[in-house]
């Protein structure tokens, strides 16, 4: 098990980088018309929430190919 310490930590370090971000924003992409539309920038817990709500209101109106996801935002500088 020790042999694989180093590359344990490589991963951990990796996926703590890939989860530093400025924000998260909520796309909805509708594949019909070739629509994209971005709401954010959230935090993490309010972008997951919003794209929820972007679903059920996108399956009630009978949208349901409209895709609803979470994305990463980072900010240039």
């Amino acid at each position: 098990m020790a042999e694989h310490a180093p590359a344990n930590a490589a991963l951990v370090a990796a996926a703590e980088q890939l989860g530093q971000c400025d924000g998260y924003i909520v796309l909805a992409v509708d594949p019909q018309t070739g629509e994209v539309d971005a709401h954010g920038p959230y935090d993490g817990l309010s972008a997951t929430l919003k794209a929820d709500r972007l679903r059920h209101e996108f399956d009630e109106g009978g949208l349901n190919d409209v895709t609803v996801g979470v994305v990463r935002l980072h900010s240039s500088t």
